[in-house]
């Protein structure tokens, strides 16, 4: 088979004329074929348009010489590849086929860009199966790094690799999918995540909720209601129904009938979920709200990693070429199965399952494959997913350490005693906040708690064991205060994740956190003065932080739920106790990719504003010692362990 060095392009829509630009930008013949003289001239404005965007105005004729513009088919008869792109209907496909092949040469490989239209079903009406091919640019073809390439039942090696050539010679990279599916590889992930966010929005949840919390939770380039809008409408529409033909699992949600029956398809209509005057397409002006933690960005990628699942069982694509496909094809920053196992894949696996018990909707159903990686690898959490990461623990006493990646957690393990603070916990957090400081590849630390608490304070068996000031003195000296100030001066980030109970101590190291990320039922109490002790972290420093609103919660041990708590500055970040891992994840994600001399600056000015509290927190740990000695610290203690109401003295 010759070389290829000229290309025939069928259509001269967004799709046609692109192609063609950006084959004749790296050197190749090109003739564009349509309908009319009058659309291929304004297919030619374009790509001036666009050249004109890219180089030299002197260079710009140079690369429109190289296109030929035709409305004759038998102008074809000298191309080495044709690639279709024309309107997505089957039946329109079929037609220009049927009348181009007559016109070219016997070797002659026919490409098709379609995006959602079986390639068998259209290698068929041609008589060169073997020389038929799916050649999918993303849009715009100028622009994107990326090309799909999508074998027939009859597609011979000589035509994919004579197709591979030609794609990295435009200098795209590609992805092969080696069985015909409906929606191939992208977009059938993209048809899943489009459905769940529609899905979303007829739950209740706004369009710029579900948009707020794709562009900055999962960080995608637009959001699913306007990428919506600008792809078509009617497109998505459209490709549903393809795929519903071809026996897919889904269906078109009400909210899609109602649009496409009132006329507003996108940005061609000038509505669609938004407003779109002079047909223009303009980015909304989002900015994150609190409102879009409610969602749960875990319900796209799980359905995104249950349909890659699918890819992966089938042998239509291979895990390396599904990540590629989202990374470089639609401008995720991570691919769905990277997603999937940072989320941790026990809650992929819940998702579906909640999905599945609530809707009855079959593409909810659990791959297979989804459920053999389940079974024994969770992700990071373990190290190991679909793919297999940097994993290490240690357990010291009743505190463990991991090392995930480039962040580390550590965990107080105390569930039977609500993660009381004993001796052990003090001086081993304050052990592994050194190693993790010490490891040059930890970005940040996460301190959290096993089980349904955070941590519910000092162990009250420790504090009883408190016979005098001294013994007190001890504890503070050689466990309390260096945790303390190791806290107070942490050279890397510190993120508390808050379940369950934050009481006492335990809310009083939030205090000391960088940032607090809380479960929406956690609850906050810092109740030390209801057995004859006190707040020693949240009295001088709280005060500060809350602009004195913590007084009350310090003097009267009142309860704060975790809206409370980020109302008066405690809390930052409030997600449902489903979502708290994902939490964890956009935020550790987040700081991994800060340049390390920015966060050591941050951190460093960050701490120098603690200095202040210094003095008043030893002044505070010390008034605690003191309290030791008193008979009404002594009842407090002996009150709580024996349930029953103190009677103080003041003494």
């Amino acid at each position: 088979m010759p070389k290829i060095e000229r290309i025939g392009i069928l259509g001269s829509g967004t799709m046609g004329h692109g192609i063609a630009e950006v084959s004749a930008l790296y050197g190749y013949d090109v003739v564009m074929i349509d309908v009319s003289q009058e659309i291929l001239d304004n297919a030619i404005k374009n790509i001036r348009n666009s050249l004109l965007k890219l180089m030299d105005k002197n260079k710009v004729e140079e690369v429109l010489n190289k296109i030929k513009v035709s409305t004759e088919y038998k102008d074809l008869k000298d191309v080495d590849l044709v690639i279709e792109a024309v309107p997505e209907k089957f039946e329109i496909k079929v037609k220009v086929l049927n009348e181009v092949e007559k016109y070219l040469k016997s070797e002659t490989i026919i490409g098709t860009n379609t995006s959602t239209i079986p390639i068998n079903d259209l290698a068929n009406s041609t008589n060169r199966m073997d020389k038929f091919i799916g050649i999918h640019f993303m849009n715009p073809p100028v622009l994107m790094p990326l090309v799909e390439i999508i074998l027939g039942n009859e597609t011979s090696q000589e035509t994919l690799n004579k197709v591979i050539e030609y794609v990295k010679s435009i200098k795209k990279d590609y992805v092969l999918v080696k069985k015909d599916v409906p929606g191939f590889l992208i977009n059938r992930i993209n048809m899943k995540t489009f459905l769940e966010s529609i899905i979303m929005y007829e739950e209740g949840f706004t369009k710029e909720d579900i948009d707020t919390m794709t562009r900055f939770r999962l960080n995608f380039p637009m959001g699913f209601m306007e990428l919506s809008d600008f792809v078509g409408i009617d497109t998505l529409y459209n490709a549903i129904n393809e795929m519903i033909k071809r026996g897919e699992k889904i269906f078109i949600p009400k909210t899609l009938n109602e649009l496409i029956k009132n006329g507003k398809f996108g940005v061609k209509t000038g509505s669609g979920f938004y407003e779109y005057p002079n047909k223009l397409f303009k980015k909304h002006n989002l900015i994150p709200k609190d409102s879009m933690f409610k969602l749960n960005p875990g319900r796209i990628i799980a359905v995104a990693a249950n349909e890659a699942a699918y890819l992966i069982r089938n042998d239509i694509a291979t895990k390396e070429d599904i990540e590629k496909a989202m990374t470089l094809g639609m401008n995720w920053p991570h691919g769905p199965l990277y997603f999937a196992d940072h989320y941790g894949i026990d809650n992929i696996i819940k998702i579906l399952e909640d999905r599945y018990n609530k809707t009855g909707f079959e593409f909810y159903l659990i791959d297979p494959y989804l459920k053999q990686i389940s079974s024994t690898n969770l992700g990071t959490k373990n190290g190991k997913g679909f793919f297999e990461y940097i994993y290490l623990r240690e357990d010291l006493g009743p505190v463990s350490y991991e090392k995930i990646e480039d962040h580390a957690v550590i965990t107080i393990r105390r569930p039977n005693k609500l993660n009381a603070l004993n001796e052990d916990v003090w001086r081993n957090i304050r052990i592994f906040l050194e190693k993790a400081e010490d490891d040059k590849s930890v970005k940040s630390v996460v301190l959290t708690g096993e089980g349904n608490s955070f941590c519910s304070g000092d162990d009250i068996e420790m504090m009883k064991n408190w016979k005098n000031s001294s013994i007190a003195k001890k504890w503070l000296d050689e466990l309390a205060w260096p945790l303390i100030n190791k806290m107070l001066n942490y050279t890397k980030p510190l993120i508390a994740a808050i379940k369950g109970y934050a009481f006492g101590g335990g809310m009083e190291l939030t205090l000391l956190a960088d940032i607090v990320i809380s479960a929406e039922n956690s609850i906050f109490s810092i109740p030390e003065v209801l057995i004859a002790a006190f707040p020693p972290i949240a009295s001088p420093m709280g005060t500060y932080l809350t602009s004195r609103r913590i007084s009350r919660y310090a003097l009267t041990g009142d309860w704060l739920g975790a809206e409370e708590a980020k109302e008066i500055g405690i809390v930052d970040i409030i997600v449902p106790e489903d979502q708290l891992d994902i939490a964890v994840f956009e935020v550790t994600n987040k700081i991994s990719k800060i340049s390390p001399l920015s966060l050591k600056a941050v951190k460093n000015a960050l701490n120098n504003s603690k200095t202040i509290f210094v003095n008043s927190l030893k002044n505070s740990l010390n008034e605690l010692v003191i309290l030791a000695d008193s008979e009404d610290f002594k009842e407090g203690m002996n009150a709580f362990i024996e349930k029953r109401k103190p009677v103080y003295k003041g003494e």
